[in-house]
């Protein structure tokens, strides 16, 4: 055994010696939340707590090759509560500050929404099943893994400021699927996305804007996947509003969609504490595939509020609250209305 283990440590050795590429660059990071949240639904049921524990963990991997060009992909081990081992494809990064993101590259125009202030904290009443209102400025964004998103340096074009993505994917070989009992999956799907930053006497103006295309494989839907969003950003000293908006078409499993979704805030730091305020609506149309809109509209509002503490390096605490509506088919869902709160902490690392 002794000689195994000699033999085993040379041979090691002289393979370090013959000059084998060394291991690319590695670092970490993610955090634990954790904490108390209360639900109060406006129907006759009673009102719960939990105790949600949500950990996340990254790894990002990178090297520089001897032009300049950075190389870098990753992958997350938990996501959120959610065990997985999501790789992140590949990120070249060029030497004039471009980029080309491909394998599961993205949207092009998710790189631009804006964000806009909201309430933070794991507060909310879960909203039912059927209620398939929009419920963010990404509205209904499908991609293949097969493709690229292709990033602009800084000040694209000569224009101060300006920074834009355009992105593809690619599967027509994706299998053909027709019939109201089919699931639909993604089979082309085109992005573009635009960002503009400018000054305003004391304040920093952000504007966003992207627009998404999505073609499914299968033939029934009336429509294809298309949405747009906009939205701006302004930063004055310590607060921060913004406001966006979104519209769109999509379609999934064997529903097609139609919907749009407003947000506006505000946020304001002062020290260590920063102040949250945020309202939301969205609202949609869902049928079977191939069916006109003619449904009664679903709808989806929320406001809510919350207070962060930086307790120490890495380390703050929540108080969030919330109220939302929801209606499914213009009918109000008491189970999925009402308040809801949160106290908990986020140590990051």
């Amino acid at each position: 055994m002794k000689k195994e283990l000699l033999l085993a440590s040379a041979l090691a050795s002289t393979v370090g010696m013959a000059g084998i590429a060394e291991a690319a660059s590695a670092t970490f990071s993610g955090h634990v939340r954790a904490g108390v949240e209360g639900e109060d639904p406006d129907s006759a049921t009673d009102s719960t707590t939990s105790a949600p524990q949500l950990p996340n963990f990254n790894v990002s991997i990178s090297e520089t090759t001897d032009a300049g060009m950075t190389i870098a992909t990753g992958f997350t081990l938990a996501d959120e509560g959610g065990a997985e081992a999501d790789v992140s494809g590949l990120t070249l990064t060029f030497t004039d500050g471009s980029s080309l993101q491909l394998i599961e590259a993205g949207s092009a125009s998710d790189a631009h929404d804006v964000s806009v202030p909201s309430a933070s904290g794991e507060q909310g009443v879960a909203n039912t099943s059927t209620n398939n209102s929009a419920t963010g400025l990404v509205i209904g964004a499908g991609n293949d893994n097969v493709g690229f998103d292709y990033a602009t340096a800084a000040d694209a074009f000569g224009i101060e400021g300006f920074s834009a993505n355009v992105s593809a994917s690619f599967n027509s070989d994706v299998a053909t699927t027709s019939g109201t009992g089919a699931t639909v999956t993604v089979e082309n799907s085109y992005a573009v996305g635009v960002t503009y930053v400018t000054t305003a006497g004391d304040s920093t103006v952000t504007v966003g804007a992207g627009y998404h295309g999505t073609e499914y494989n299968n033939p029934t839907p009336t429509t294809d996947g298309s949405s747009y969003h906009m939205g701006a950003t302004v930063v004055t000293g310590d607060l921060t509003v913004g406001a966006g908006y979104a519209d769109g078409d999509w379609v999934s499993d064997i529903r097609q969609h139609s919907g749009s979704y407003a947000a506006a805030g505000a946020e304001y730091v002062s020290g260590d504490i920063t102040f949250n305020i945020g309202v939301s609506a969205g609202d949609g149309i869902d049928e079977a595939i191939g069916t006109a809109a003619t449904s009664q509209e679903d709808s989806y509002d929320t406001v809510g509020a919350s207070v962060d503490y930086v307790i120490a390096s890495g380390v703050t605490g929540t108080l969030g609250y919330t109220q939302s509506e929801s209606k499914d088919d213009g009918t109000d869902v008491e189970t999925a209305s009402g308040s809801a709160w949160y106290v908990g902490a986020t140590v990051s690392f």
